[in-house]
């Protein structure tokens, strides 16, 4: 298989800015690809914006992503590097996602195996550990990352199990928006059966409940009582991490 044959003949296919070996495709106005190939020649990292594509983020993505090879090109469903930026944008991760996380090319078994699919990413957003379920909710759910939207805020990691009206807990914690977890922890007070935890893109773990007042369990601690607002604001700092610049839409005031 000759990679960059394989490229070079994508439809309407470009140079990318001055990055060798890389390329630019559009199928339709505002579906923009671009692709790299690795040092070696023997893989490619491919991007995907949707109404969305910037050429400069594109050549920084590709060679950030060829810079660090090592560390995106694993068996793993999905791996993170870290130390990403580019001027404009607030990213500063890229997430590479693996044959059995992308669907590119499966027509195809030697090409599928040798592309990644690049995601420019905030830290928040992904664990880096993520095991194939978990990748392919984060990568291709409607409600995991938006990663073909490259103007977007994050959207952070979050799993939580809570107890529900009727009494029930979940075994399991399962991903959910940070929209349920705020309104679900706001429309509590005073319930003294109120449990929520959730998880973070550390894996670190917190738990909410209401004795007198709302009670917080942060990892490794004993639980302490807080107010809503001191409440909020710290499960919004665990979410986001370094990332709370870049915006919080996804956690309501």
């Amino acid at each position: 298989m000759e990679l960059t044959e394989t490229f070079s003949a994508k439809p309407n296919v470009t140079g990318l800015g001055d990055l060798p070996e890389a390329w630019h495709w559009s199928n339709a106005p505002g579906f923009d690809f671009s692709a790299a190939l690795t040092a070696d020649g023997k893989n490619a990292f491919q991007a995907y914006a949707l109404d969305s594509f910037d050429e400069g983020l594109a050549v920084a993505l590709l060679s950030f992503a060829r810079d660090h090879a090592t560390e995106l090109i694993t068996d793993r469903p999905l791996t993170l590097a870290e130390g990403f930026s580019h001027p404009g944008y607030a990213f500063d991760a890229v997430v590479a996602a693996g044959p059995g996380v992308h669907g590119y090319y499966t027509e195809d078994a030697e090409l599928h195996s040798a592309v990644r699919a690049l995601v420019p990413a905030f830290r928040c957003e992904f664990t880096g550990d993520e095991d194939q379920a978990e990748a392919e909710y984060r990568y291709r759910n409607p409600s995991g990352v938006p990663g073909t939207k490259w103007g977007r805020e994050p959207r952070p990691f979050l799993k939580m199990r809570f107890r529900g009206n009727d009494g029930s807990l979940e075994q399991e914690r399962e991903f959910y928006r940070p929209k349920l977890l705020v309104s679900w922890i706001t429309r509590n007070e005073g319930n003294a059966d109120l449990f929520v935890e959730l998880e973070n893109y550390r894996r670190e773990v917190y738990t909410v409940g209401w004795a007198d007042t709302w009670t917080l369990t942060p990892p490794g601690e004993a639980p302490r009582q807080t107010t809503l607002e001191d409440l909020l604001e710290t499960l919004k700092s665990a979410l986001y991490g370094p990332n709370l610049d870049a915006g919080t839409g996804e956690f309501p005031d």
